[in-house]
């Protein structure tokens, strides 16, 4: 932690017209690195093939679009079977409701159709979520930040990365418990690239105070501003948070 004083003359207008007296501004900088909430590798759920690649890196991407898809011809057959089946089952079903209702056909064999046609139902359901898992979607939306090897099923194909929020953590002396508060203002400024100043507010205090090494945790959420685009996750910054002594 860096500690730099300011020192300037404060003139304010009393009601005599007086100036007031001078105060000593005091910033505590801390040195941080920007970061995002959400950043996760996508793999594929199911064993496939790869048909279709539909981003690549810095592709910006929405929550649930598809990444890419495997070849659908073996799912989609499943899916046909499944519904002949289940369709099948259900035609049983509703024959033996008929010779039940006629009192031909036991209970017994009335509740086995049904189960029968339960697990046809649920067969078809499942073989329709194994087609679904076929679309490797986005899990958020944000951008593709790497893209991987491709057709190899349980591997990382993709990483996504959401840009928003952008924040970052730092660990603060306990001593400034009481003087730090959420909702306050910091500025912050990229060490590499000065110009880009820009400010935060305070998201969240930890509760805690780490006992090894006396500080507790603040995450601070950075304000980007379009013009300013260099801002990124893992670009290290200093963090200045004002208070007046």
């Amino acid at each position: 932690m860096i500690r730099i004083l300011a020192c300037g003359l404060v003139v304010g207008l009393l009601r005599n017209g007086s100036a007031a007296g001078a105060e000593q501004a005091v910033a505590d900088v801390y040195p941080s690195h920007l970061m995002v909430d959400q950043e996760v590798t996508v793999s594929s759920r199911i064993t496939g093939v790869i048909e279709k690649i539909n981003v690549d890196r810095g592709s910006v991407v929405k929550k649930g679009q598809p990444l890419a898809v495997l070849e659908l011809q073996e799912f989609e057959q499943s899916v046909r079977e499944a519904r002949e089946g289940m369709q099948l089952r259900k035609a049983e079903l509703e024959r033996a409701k008929a010779l039940s209702a006629g009192k031909i056909l036991s209970k017994a064999d009335l509740d086995e159709k049904s189960a029968t046609y339960a697990v046809a139902l649920a067969a078809y359901e499942k073989a329709k979520a194994i087609r679904d898992y076929a679309y490797i979607r986005a899990p958020f939306s944000g951008m593709v930040t790497e893209k991987f090897v491709i057709d190899v099923s349980n591997v990382p194909l993709f990483k996504i990365t959401a840009f928003e929020p952008l924040l970052a953590r730092i660990y603060l002396p306990e001593q400034r418990l009481l003087s730090i508060h959420k909702g306050d203002r910091v500025d912050v400024v990229p060490e590499k690239f000065p110009k880009a100043r820009t400010t935060g507010v305070v998201q969240y205090i930890s509760p805690t105070v780490d006992a090894a090494s006396g500080t507790f945790q603040v995450i601070v959420q950075i304000r980007r501003d379009p013009a300013q685009s260099i801002l990124r996750p893992g670009m290290s910054v200093k963090v200045f948070f004002n208070s007046a002594r």
